[in-house]
C-alpha cells in the first residue's frame, strides 16, 4: 500500500490554488479505427460510413479491412501448393489498388481524414482428422495494422503471403508415408533397388526440411514485417469470447482468449476497451504490471490502450458506427499527427451506447520539476520527474445532446491500486480535480471508468517520478 495523502477537490473550474493553471484547452479529436466496409467482410460502402461518421461528429476514421482471409488445408512442407483452400472476403480478392483509390478520393471528398490500415491473422495451424475433429487453431487472433499509405505496405505483410498458414502435421506425415509406400513396392518390383535407395533419401530430405524450418514465430514475424514498413501495429481482442465456434467448411476454429500473450509478444497497443470483456485492465492486471516494468526500466517501451469495435455492420450484436471511439489529442488532424499521438499514449478509449457521444475534454497531471521548480503539466503517456504535491484534472462532456448523464463514477489507479473513487460531472466548463502529497519513488498513474449504464473508458497512463 502507498503511503500517500490524497484529498478530493469538488468539481471546479478554477484548478490551481497551489498548483500551476497548465489545463490543456486544446479539444481532442474523436477517432475510430477497426471499421469493416465492403473492400472486406464490412456491409457497407464508403460513402454511407462517412455520412454516418460525420453526423456522428467523428473526425477521423480509419478502414482496418481484413488483408486476407483464407482457410487452406494444405499438405507440408509445401502448404501452398497441395490442398485445398477457400478465400473469403478481404483485400487480397477486392483488390488493394481498388482500396487506395477509394482511400484517397474519399479523403478528397471528405471533410475528415480517411485513413488506411488491416486486420491481419499472423498465422494459424491444423489439429486432428477432416470428418471427426478437424479444428483450424489462432485464425481469431487478430492484428490491426495502422498507417498504410500504398499497396505494397499490405502486400508486403506476412498474413497476405500466408507465410505462416500452416498445414496439417498429421495428414501431411500420412500423406508422405503412403507415398514412399507406394512408390518403394512400385520400383522394388521393377528391380530398381538403386533408385528406390535415391527416391527415399530424396523424400526424407525434402519432408525433413519441414521439421528443420527456424523457429520463428508467426506473430513477431508479423510485427517485424509491419514495423519495417513504419506500421502502428495493435494487438486487438486478446480475451475474445467468439474465438472457438463453427467456422467455413464445417471446420471448428479454434482461438481461446490470449491476455498473458499479448504482453509476451508486445506490439505498439492493444484493444484496452472492445466488445468482449478481459481482466487486462483491471486495477493490477497484466497491463499495470506491464507498465510499472516499464517504469523500472525492465522493458523499452509499455504498449498503449486503445478502443476497438470490430466494426461490420449497423446493428450488428448491438453496435452501431462510433459506439468504440478514442480521444486524441493530436497536433492536427491529419494522418501523420494522428499517428504520432498515438505512438506517444495521448488517447483515451471509450465504450458507450448509441444515444451518448461523451468526450474527455482535459485530462492532465500538474506539479513542480524537483530542480527548476518550474511548473510542469503532463499528459497521457508522458514520463517526468516531479516534486510531491501532484494534482490530478479530468473532465468529461457530452459531444451532443442526445443523454441525460449528468455524472459518471471512476477511478484514480496508481501502481495499480485504486486510490481514489471520483464523480466526474458531465460539463464542458467543470472537471474532477484531485490532489496528492506522494512520497519518494516511481508512479504509474492512470484513470478508469468502470462498465456503468453501458459505458467504459480507459485512459493511457502518466508516469511519474517523485524526487
Amino acid at each position: 500500500m502507498l503511503l500517500h495523502e490524497l484529498k478530493q477537490a469538488q468539481p471546479q473550474q478554477d484548478t490551481s490554488i497551489n498548483m500551476p493553471r497548465l489545463e490543456n484547452t486544446s479539444k481532442p479529436l474523436r477517432v475510430l479505427i477497426d471499421v469493416r466496409s465492403n473492400h472486406s467482410d464490412g456491409a457497407h460502402d464508403f460513402s454511407t460510413l462517412i455520412q454516418w461518421a460525420k453526423q456522428r461528429h467523428i473526425d477521423a476514421l480509419t478502414f482496418t479491412e481484413h488483408d486476407r482471409f483464407t482457410i487452406r488445408l494444405g499438405l507440408e512442407p509445401m502448404p501452398l501448393w497441395i490442398g485445398y483452400s477457400q478465400e473469403h472476403p478481404s483485400l487480397y480478392l477486392s483488390g488493394v489498388d481498388a482500396f487506395f483509390r477509394d482511400i484517397h478520393r474519399a479523403q478528397e471528398e471528405a471533410n475528415i481524414t480517411i485513413m488506411a490500415g488491416t486486420e491481419s491473422t499472423p498465422g494459424y495451424y491444423w489439429q486432428g482428422i477432416p470428418f471427426k475433429n478437424l479444428s483450424l487453431h489462432d485464425v481469431e487472433k487478430h492484428f490491426i495494422t495502422l498507417g498504410a499509405q500504398k499497396p505494397e505496405h499490405i502486400q508486403g505483410l506476412t498474413s497476405y503471403t500466408l507465410t505462416h498458414a500452416y498445414g496439417n502435421k498429421g495428414l501431411s506425415l500420412i500423406f508422405w508415408f503412403v507415398l514412399i509406400f507406394i512408390l518403394l513396392r512400385m520400383l522394388i518390383r521393377q528391380r530398381k533397388r538403386s533408385l528406390a535407395l535415391f527416391l527415399v533419401i530424396s523424400v526424407v530430405a525434402f519432408v525433413s526440411t519441414w521439421f528443420i524450418k527456424p523457429g520463428i514465430h508467426s506473430d513477431q514475424d508479423f510485427m517485424q514485417s509491419a514495423t519495417e514498413q513504419g506500421l502502428f501495429t495493435i494487438w486487438t481482442h486478446p480475451g475474445t469470447l467468439s474465438g472457438v465456434r463453427e467456422g467455413p467448411m464445417g471446420v471448428l476454429m479454434t482461438t481461446p482468449p490470449y491476455n498473458k500473450h499479448i504482453f509476451d509478444v508486445p506490439a505498439d497497443a492493444f484493444a484496452a476497451v472492445y466488445g468482449d470483456t478481459d481482466t487486462n485492465t483491471a486495477p493490477f492486471g497484466l497491463w499495470d504490471k506491464h507498465l510499472m516494468d516499464y517504469m523500472k526500466g525492465y522493458i523499452a517501451k509499455p504498449m498503449w490502450g486503445v478502443a476497438a469495435g470490430d466494426y461490420h455492420e449497423e446493428g450488428q450484436a448491438n453496435e452501431y458506427l462510433g459506439n468504440f471511439p478514442m480521444d486524441i489529442w493530436a497536433e492536427s488532424n491529419s494522418e501523420v499527427d494522428i499517428l504520432a499521438a498515438l505512438r506517444q499514449g495521448r488517447m483515451t478509449a471509450w465504450h458507450m451506447n448509441k444515444q451518448q457521444n461523451l468526450s474527455v475534454h482535459t485530462l492532465s497531471l500538474t506539479s513542480f520539476d524537483p530542480v527548476s521548480n518550474q511548473p510542469v503539466q503532463l499528459f497521457t503517456g508522458d514520463k517526468a520527474a516531479t516534486v510531491a504535491d501532484i494534482q490530478l484534472s479530468i473532465g468529461i462532456e457530452e459531444r451532443g445532446k442526445n443523454s441525460s448523464l449528468t455524472r459518471l463514477s471512476g477511478q484514480w489507479i496508481i501502481n495499480g491500486q485504486v486510490h481514489e473513487k471520483v464523480t466526474v460531472p458531465i460539463s464542458s466548463t467543470q472537471m474532477m480535480v484531485s490532489k496528492l502529497h506522494l512520497p519518494l519513488g516511481k508512479y504509474v498513474i492512470r484513470f478508469q471508468i468502470p462498465a456503468q449504464q453501458g459505458i467504459r473508458l480507459e485512459t493511457n497512463p502518466f508516469f511519474v517520478q517523485v524526487r
